[in-house]
């Protein structure tokens, strides 16, 4: 799909408000990584990595909101964000394939391990800075 049509479905849409839930949504991205790093100590590595991904939504939202958007769609909220911050679509590619591991951890039975949760872990508290770096930018 497209952000061209993302934007005709209304998966991504302009919003007046937008810009005022880029600070919840970054405080509820760091809840959730904080939530993330006790289920890892608790070896619970599927719902680690699930909860790593809420946390990397609401960072990736917070970048969306600040442009002046909500989303209706994960997948397009991603493709938005490589259209509005190209040189970071490295970062929103990995952030797309967490999503796709995490709808088949939570809907489709696969397992996490150790490593994966490790890895996904380190790669949110990566993009959460990314995130909150991007914000400042402006």
């Amino acid at each position: 799909m497209t952000f061209e049509e993302c934007l005709e479905k209304g998966l991504i849409k302009k919003s007046e408000s937008a810009r005022e839930r880029v600070e919840q949504s970054l405080s509820l991205g760091d809840r959730f990584l904080k939530s993330a790093h006790k289920n890892f100590g608790m070896e619970e590595y599927e719902v680690c990595e699930i909860i790593c991904y809420n946390a990397l939504f609401h960072y990736a939202r917070a970048l969306l909101f600040d442009k002046g958007y909500i989303e209706r769609s994960h997948a397009c909220l991603f493709i938005a964000l490589k259209r509005f911050y190209p040189e970071c679509k490295g970062s929103f590619d990995q952030a797309d394939k967490i999503r796709a591991e995490r709808h088949n951890l939570q809907y489709a039975g696969f397992a996490a391990d150790k490593d994966s949760a490790m890895f996904v872990l380190k790669f949110v508290r990566e993009f959460s800075g990314l995130a909150k770096g991007l914000k400042k930018q402006k």
